[in-house]
C-alpha cells in the first residue's frame, strides 16, 4: 500500500510539472529596481555586461543621478544591507497600475526581511516619483526589441534544454508553486531566486537570470548556462526545511554542527553573500543537486567534475560527499518516499562532516 501511494505521488507530480510551461520574460519593475540600484552605486548591478543596452541606460538616466530616489536607496544599502535579492525580491512584490507603483497584498509575507524596517510608503513615494520623473516606461517601451532578442536567445539555448519534470521526480513530492523565469537585464552574471505569494493565488518562484552579450552585442546563452536554472528552481524545494517556524527539530539539531563549519568558511562564503549558516547549507544542498541533475541527465565526465570543482573552490569543500549522500537518496528513494523523509540524513551528514574537522584541528594542536 505505501509503495503504491508513493508511485501515485509521484506520477501526479509529473503529471503536474508537464503541465507547467517556463516561458522567459522581461518585467518593467525589475528594470526599474536594477536600474536605480545601479545608479545608486551598487556593484552587483555595475558589472556593464550588456553591451549597447548599458551605454542606452546610462546616457538616458545621466541627469537624474542626484535624483533624490537615487540618494534614498544609496542609504538603504549602508542602514539595512538592501543589496543583491533583495533588490529583486523588492521588484517582484510591486504591482505598476497605470503608471502607479504599490507593493502587491500577499496571503503569506514573502518580501527579504532586509526590508522589514524600511518604511515602505516613503521608499513608494520616492519609487514612483523616480519612475514619473525619468518617464522610465518610455525607457522600457523604447527597448522592446532588445528584451525579445535575449529572450528569444534563453529560450533557444537555455529552457529548449530543461526538463522542469526532474523536479516531482527527484525530490518525490508536487510542488506547490509556479515557476517562472525573469531576465534581468542590467543585472549582468548576478542570478537570483525570489518569490511571492500574491493573495488568493499559487506561490510563485522566480529566477531572475543575468543577461550579458559579446562584442556584437549578440547574447552569450547557451547549455552551459542552464546549470544556473537548475540551481535556482532548487531552492523552492530545499530553503524551507531550515523555516525554524515549520522544521524548528531541524534547525536546532543542525545548528550547533553547521555553526562550526560556517566559521571555518566565513571569508569565502561571505565573498558570495552568503552570511549565516543556514544560506551555507541550503546553498550546498542546492548545489550538490544540480550534479544530481547533470547526472542523471547524462552530461559529460568532463562537465559534471567541473561543476563539482568549481563548488569545491567556492569552499563548499563537502561537496563530493554530499552529492555522493543525494545520490544514495535517489537509488533508495521508495525507502524514503521524499526529500523530507530523507533530511535527518542531511542533518547527520553535516554533523559528522563537522565532528570529522573538529578533530583534526584538535589533532593539530
Amino acid at each position: 500500500m505505501k509503495k503504491c501511494m508513493i508511485l501515485f505521488a509521484l506520477l501526479m507530480g509529473c503529471l503536474w510539472a508537464k503541465a507547467q510551461s517556463v516561458v522567459p520574460q522581461v518585467n518593467e519593475n525589475v528594470e526599474l529596481m536594477s536600474i536605480l540600484s545601479r545608479m545608486a552605486g551598487f556593484q552587483e548591478y555595475h558589472m556593464d555586461m550588456a553591451g549597447q543596452y548599458i551605454k542606452d541606460m546610462d546616457s538616458y538616466f545621466k541627469d537624474n543621478t542626484a535624483h533624490p530616489a537615487v540618494r534614498y536607496m544609496k542609504e538603504l544599502r549602508k542602514r539595512y544591507g538592501i543589496s543583491f535579492d533583495a533588490v529583486m525580491s523588492m521588484a517582484i512584490h510591486l504591482d505598476n497600475r497605470n503608471g502607479a507603483l504599490s507593493l502587491i497584498e500577499e496571503d503569506v509575507p514573502t518580501l527579504d526581511k532586509r526590508w522589514k524596517e524600511v518604511d515602505k510608503g516613503e521608499f513608494l513615494s520616492h519609487l514612483n516619483s523616480f519612475y514619473k520623473d525619468t518617464e522610465f516606461n518610455a525607457f522600457f517601451k523604447a527597448h522592446k526589441s532588445l528584451y525579445e532578442k535575449g529572450i528569444k536567445s534563453y529560450q533557444d539555448n537555455v529552457i529548449s534544454h530543461f526538463d522542469i519534470d526532474w523536479y516531482p521526480r527527484f525530490y518525490g513530492n508536487e510542488p506547490l508553486e509556479v515557476f517562472s523565469v525573469i531576465i534581468g537585464f542590467c543585472n549582468g552574471g548576478g542570478n537570483y531566486g525570489v518569490d511571492r505569494q500574491v493573495k488568493g493565488k499559487k506561490k510563485e518562484v522566480f529566477a531572475v537570470v543575468g543577461y550579458y552579450v559579446d562584442k556584437e552585442d549578440t547574447p552569450m546563452y547557451s547549455k552551459e548556462y542552464l546549470p544556473t536554472l537548475i540551481h535556482e528552481f532548487n531552492h523552492s524545494f530545499i530553503n524551507h526545511y531550515l523555516d525554524e517556524d515549520k522544521y524548528p527539530a531541524h534547525v536546532k539539531e543542525l545548528e550547533p554542527a553547521a555553526t562550526d563549519l560556517f566559521k571555518s568558511a566565513q571569508w569565502s562564503m561571505s565573498r558570495q553573500a552568503y552570511n549565516n549558516w543556514k544560506t551555507m547549507v541550503n546553498e550546498s544542498l542546492v548545489r550538490a543537486a544540480v550534479i544530481c541533475y547533470m547526472l542523471d541527465k547524462a552530461y559529460k565526465p568532463e562537465e559534471i567534475r567541473n561543476e563539482l570543482l568549481e563548488q569545491m573552490q567556492r569552499n563548499f569543500r563537502w561537496m563530493p560527499e554530499l552529492v555522493s549522500l543525494l545520490r544514495k537518496y535517489e537509488k533508495e528513494q521508495a525507502k524514503y518516499g521524499n526529500f523530507e523523509n530523507f533530511y535527518p540524513s542531511v542533518t547527520d551528514f553535516f554533523k559528522e562532516y563537522a565532528q570529522k574537522e573538529n578533530e583534526r584541528f584538535e589533532a593539530i594542536k
